[in-house]
């Protein structure tokens, strides 16, 4: 049981790690495209 719960956190805090990094660096990524793009 202790086992599963432990799982389980880290199951959600992987999950939540993915959602949350990747956030900023599209955000990041789409801006530097954007200047990038009105420098041409």
């Amino acid at each position: 049981m202790d086992l599963f719960l432990l799982n389980g956190y880290a199951l959600t805090g992987a999950t939540w790690f993915w959602l949350l990094v990747p956030m900023p660096l599209l955000i990041l990524l789409s801006i530097v495209s954007l200047f990038t793009n009105k420098g041409d």
